[in-house]
């Protein structure tokens, strides 16, 4: 058996420990970890902030908001129009049925009173009046006069009951129109809160701009005085248009309210009708409906007074004072103003002439 090797040993010994120590010292700077978790952390990238919106798009996400809130409005006019409309064809109704079961009832207690009159006249009606007649002739006439008689109360109670049907048909029609019309305004009435929050997120968004972004959004569509002053020089063609454009101005500065028709706030066509209620003539408070109040002028004959619509649905309207220019109720946040046309004229569809 060969001597063992002591120092061999002690060798192999020394070279583990050192090792051993090598794994378990520090990492000296600059050497790569041994494991995967002894890395440290990549700090994330720097970031550059966001930057700022730009008065453009603020533009155009709040020009955005305010015409869908002006369209909502203007189909919640619409509902509420069509709701008085059944509403007065319903009392109307109710007031022919009144009427017309009344006159039934009336002449039924006098066809009864009448039948009677007959049946004691003669003994038991015409086969009476033939056995007691002594006179062929006389009993003839009689008869002819109880048939004439008969037939005109006959023709009495079959007019007034096919005036009832009518009048209960007229009735239920009524109802049925008021409760479509009924209807559509719960249905619009839901879209106040959509209007309203709307609204709110305008309000909130309109926060945001600066105090000069704030002008500027507001002036974007305004005039100069000299054009202002241009078009107060010029008079419409007549007293009831010239009352219109008088009232229409005397309101600059009241706020758009949705649904509002005076006397402190207005929408589009709230201001409209107002306008042209202060001269006498009626409008509904619907821009569509008010298109068709009047004779259509193009663009090149408008004159003071005139009404001018803007979109393809139809759902603004503003009062032409001359020169280009026009006072209109434009949309949430703003108030009464002079705006230009020109502003407008993609959107442009067509004038009324109201009177």
């Amino acid at each position: 058996m060969p001597p063992s090797r002591p120092v061999h040993r002690a060798g192999l010994l020394a070279a583990a420990t050192a090792v051993l120590a090598a794994l378990l010292s520090p990492t000296v700077a600059g050497a790569v970890p041994q494991t995967p978790y002894d890395r440290p952390a990549t700090p994330p990238a720097p970031t550059s902030p966001p930057a700022p919106p730009t008065l453009g798009s603020l533009t155009v996400a709040l020009d955005r908001l305010a015409d869908q809130n002006e369209a909502l409005t203007e189909k919640y006019n619409a509902a509420q129009a069509a709701v008085e409309l059944a509403q007065r064809a319903a009392e109307s109704a109710r007031r022919a049925a009144t009427e017309a079961d009344a006159a039934f009832r009336a002449a039924r207690m006098e066809f009864g009173r009448m039948v009677a009159a007959q049946y004691e006249r003669t003994s038991g009606g015409s086969t009476g009046a033939l056995l007691t007649s002594q006179n062929p002739q006389r009993y003839l006439d009689r008869l002819n006069t109880l048939t004439l008689i008969s037939t005109h109360r006959a023709n009495l109670i079959a007019k007034l009951n096919a005036t009832s049907r009518a009048a209960s048909e007229a009735r239920t029609r009524a109802a049925t129109l008021l409760a479509e019309a009924t209807s559509k305004r719960d249905a619009a009435s839901r879209q106040r809160d959509t209007i309203v929050a709307q609204s709110t997120k305008f309000r909130s968004l309109l926060a945001t701009l600066t105090l000069s972004q704030r002008q500027a959004y507001a002036n974007r569509n305004a005039p100069t005085i000299a054009q202002v002053q241009a078009a107060l020089q010029i008079r419409a063609s007549s007293a009831a248009a010239q009352k219109a454009v008088d009232f229409a101005l005397a309101q600059i500065g009241k706020p758009y309210v949705f649904a509002a028709a005076g006397p402190d706030a207005f929408d589009c066509s709230g201001l409209t009708m107002a306008a042209w209620a202060a001269a006498g003539v009626a409008l509904p408070h619907f821009a569509a409906t008010q298109y068709a109040q009047g004779r259509q002028v193009s663009q090149s004959q408008l004159q003071p007074g005139d009404l001018v619509f803007l979109y393809s649905d139809i759902h603004h309207v503003e009062l032409y004072i001359g020169n280009g220019l026009a006072v209109s109720a434009p949309q949430e946040g703003e108030d009464v103003q002079i705006v230009r046309l020109a502003a407008f004229q993609s959107d442009y569809y067509g004038a009324t002439r109201p009177g």
